[in-house]
């Protein structure tokens, strides 16, 4: 709410009335809630707020007070909204350069990674698309 300037009056105008000011400011206040929200309000609340539903439901998860751990890291909390639009290509790219970020870390056991990992698949090289596939989006470096 902070960083987008927003009100609870806000997220109410926002939801168009589906969620009060009042529910709004509960859900944000912290407070351990008694009840789990019904699937509307958690659909409302997802599209709101401009984040996907599964973060919805672990929030709501833990506000009524069931431990939650997410599985592996903390990077997908990171990422800000709206990164579940990303086009594949740039998906791809974030990954190739996530994976060349953690190629030479040590795993648990002492090991290191394989190189391996940051190779493109090869079903996404250009030369294994079919004639009749588009090719995708030209750059500056293929001219």
């Amino acid at each position: 709410m902070d960083a987008r300037g927003w009100s609870y009056s806000d997220l109410e105008r926002q939801s168009d009335g589906a969620l009060s000011r009042g529910r709004w400011q509960q859900l944000g206040s912290g407070v351990e809630q008694k009840r789990f929200p019904d699937p509307a309000s958690l659909l409302v609340i997802a599209r709101v707020l401009d984040v996907d539903i599964t973060t919805v439901v672990l929030a709501a998860a833990q506000a009524v007070g069931l431990s939650v751990t997410p599985v592996g890291g903390d990077l997908a909390h990171l990422l800000p909204p709206g990164t579940d639009r990303l086009s594949e290509r740039m998906r791809d790219a974030i990954l190739m350069v996530i994976r060349a970020g953690v190629a030479d870390l040590p795993d648990r056991h002492g090991e290191r990674g394989d190189q391996q990992s940051l190779e493109w698949p090869k079903s996404a090289a250009p030369s294994r698309r079919h004639r009749n596939d588009p090719a995708p989006a030209s750059d500056d470096h293929g001219k």
